[in-house]
């Protein structure tokens, strides 16, 4: 028997699902959100253990994101921001470069910073200017290649390249060969250079709270997974069935129920190991990345010193992105690898303590292709079913915000 109470029927409650669900509501019309796990947030969800807040994979909102602005209060969010650079970590220890235009107190060090010759930083400093004089969409209508054949054609060293941009841009792409899409790089790092890099005070996890206050509480489902759709029909793992006079599918591309399932989906995988301690590792707000190849750990922070409720009082939590696949590595042969790498520049970390890791099998969609618009056709997968997601456009929390946002649209145009 099927239940119908609700015009619309959105399955999944990550941000795509949620950003629909808020313009449809705010149109007038009567939504439904199915979520086959225990909470909101998709891949953005943060959790609290012993005071120390989690996020499910280390994660930042660029606050320069469109979409974001469009539908993020950020006060409310009290954002708490990196400062514009980053920390260097190679065989000869900690460096710092940034962006001397934003902090000129980082001027100097980033001219004598090791990680590049003067030519690669004016190269870099010409390509914030060039990039911030040119709109998302003439990034997103030029011609692709990757990321690594873009920064040889800009005339960038092999030094700057191994010593930042690969370690930079792995940590954000999910991947170490820089085989994103040139398209990519620049909107990213066109963003990074015109705002902050933030996180919510009290984590990620508070962006799809924020976005889920427009919704009553029986209008979203927990714990029930979509398995099926007969036309406008949603039938659930546990048997209960709805009907609807519109489905938007908002999940993972992998996780798409039948007849849409793609369990082969393109997509990048990220480990995040956290630990904590008695003294920071380092306290400015930095992203430490580490510059030395064919290494475990991207890139190390210590989430307490960008936020104080990351942590209890006098702890520090440190988040550890790995990006290679450590499938086959047994919990503890994974963390005694992890410590023996950070001791080269964190002799304490031996003194650490490991709190929870998370293997994120589905972290990011691939990127080789990616777009910044889509056809308002292509988001309907046939008659009153729809599909949003950042999968059909670029792995970011703009692209997921955007797509829910389009398809939403789509719908209200029937």
């Amino acid at each position: 028997m099927f239940e119908r109470d609700k015009e619309i029927i959105i399955i999944g409650a990550g941000l795509s699902g949620l950003t629909a669900a808020r313009v449809l509501k705010s149109a007038g019309r009567k939504v439904k959100i199915i979520e086959a796990s225990d909470g909101i947030g998709g891949r953005v969800r943060t959790d609290e253990i012993d005071g120390y807040l989690l996020d499910r994979g280390f994660q930042v909102l660029l606050t320069a994101y469109p979409e974001a602005k469009r539908f993020l209060d950020y006060k409310s969010l009290n954002l708490r921001s990196f400062l514009p650079g980053a920390m260097i970590l190679n065989e000869k220890g900690c460096s710092e470069i940034g962006d001397p235009l934003r902090n000129p107190s980082l001027l100097f060090k980033t001219i004598t910073s090791p990680a590049g010759t003067f030519a690669d930083k004016m190269r870099m400093m010409s390509l914030k200017l060039k990039l911030s004089a040119t709109s998302i969409d003439k990034i997103f209508n030029k011609s692709e290649t990757t990321t690594i054949a873009y920064l040889h054609h800009l005339g960038f060293s092999q030094k700057i390249i191994d010593q930042f941009f690969k370690p930079f841009m792995s940590g954000i792409f999910l991947e170490n060969q820089l085989h994103t899409s040139s398209r990519m790089f620049e909107y990213v790092f066109k963003l990074f250079s015109e705002d902050d890099t933030a996180v919510p005070a009290r984590g990620m996890g508070m962006i799809p709270k924020q976005l889920a206050q427009v919704l009553e509480d029986d209008e979203i489902i927990l714990n029930e997974k979509v398995v099926h759709i007969d036309g406008t029909n949603v039938i659930t793992n546990s048997g209960r069935a709805y009907e609807a006079d519109q489905v938007l599918i908002a999940t993972e591309a992998t996780h798409m129920p039948m007849p849409f399932h793609r369990p082969a989906a393109p997509k990048n995988s990220v480990t995040n190991i956290y630990f904590t301690a008695d003294k920071a590792p380092f306290t400015k707000p930095f992203i430490a990345l580490n510059a030395i190849p064919n290494q475990l750990v991207n890139n190390v922070a210590v989430m307490n010193q960008i936020s104080p409720y990351y942590a209890p009082e006098d702890k520090a939590l440190i988040s550890v992105s790995i990006i290679r696949d450590v499938n086959g590595l047994r919990s503890a042969e994974l963390i005694s690898k992890v410590m023996a790498e950070l001791q080269q520049w964190f002799p304490d970390c031996i003194s650490w303590k490991h709190l929870k890791t998370y293997y994120i099998p589905y972290a990011l969609p691939k990127d080789e292709h990616v777009e910044n618009d889509i056809a308002a056709a292509a988001l309907k997968l046939r008659d009153n079913v729809f599909i949003c997601g950042d999968h059909l456009l670029n792995g970011s929390i703009n692209a997921a915000m955007r797509s829910g946002r389009l398809a939403a649209e789509a719908i209200l145009s029937l």
